[in-house]
């Protein structure tokens, strides 16, 4: 009630708008958006990747939904101020030599923003052009010494590189999907969930597997 009434007197400009039902404002918003955002990334985690409709007919979503966790890492991640682009430029999400997501990835980038920032999908053949990522994924499929040489290639960037292999994080990756059950997963490396220039968000790291970084 506290909340609510805060709420009509300030949008009268009465003066019985306090600086502690401005904070308990802010609070309760802060709480509604970290909430907010744990439902949608656990309603994406229930989805199951195969689904059989009627018919017998069966639908593979698996890599729909890992676009739909990329996208929302995009969001919930946090590069430094000299990485991040300017205002007027995209986020890019960068999918290294064999992409599996067909369309999905691009619908994303047609209809979404990160900040107030388009979203920019990059298919990169080579390693050229790896650090101009902000966030990469590597299938795999892709080779392992290719994957070995993009991860080189990440280095000391603010690239946060996503894989499949079960030894993705060992390697040097930052997160890894994997299938548990009929359900996507993933989990972030120790390293990663711990850096202070490329943060991880609470809300990601109370969803995700950490694991040993070697």
């Amino acid at each position: 009630m506290e909340v609510v009434a805060g709420m009509l007197m300030c949008g009268q400009g009465n003066s019985a708008c306090q600086p502690t039902t401005v904070r308990w404002l802010g609070s309760a918003a802060r709480y509604c958006c970290c909430a907010a955002v744990l439902i949608v990334l656990v309603a994406i985690a229930r989805w199951a990747p195969a689904q059989t409709v009627q018919g017998g007919t069966t639908i593979n979503r698996e890599y729909a939904i890992k676009a739909a966790f990329l996208y929302n890492f995009l969001k919930y991640l946090q590069w430094p101020a000299n990485a991040t682009p300017a205002e007027d430029q995209p986020f890019v999400i960068g999918v290294f030599q064999d992409n599996p997501f067909d369309k999905a990835l691009d619908t994303i980038a047609k209809t979404k923003k990160v900040a107030g920032h388009p979203i920019e999908i990059r298919h990169l053949t080579s390693i050229e052009g790896v650090r101009e990522c902000q966030l990469l994924f590597v299938s795999g499929a892709v080779p392992l010494p290719q994957q070995n040489a993009v991860l080189r290639a990440a280095r000391n960037a603010f690239v946060f590189v996503v894989g499949e292999d079960d030894d993705f994080l060992q390697r040097g990756g930052h997160a890894q999907f994997y299938l548990e059950g009929n359900k996507v997963r993933f989990a972030f490396s120790a390293d990663a969930a711990k850096r202070e220039d490329l943060k991880v968000s609470s809300k990601l790291l109370a969803l995700a597997t950490i694991k040993p970084s070697h």
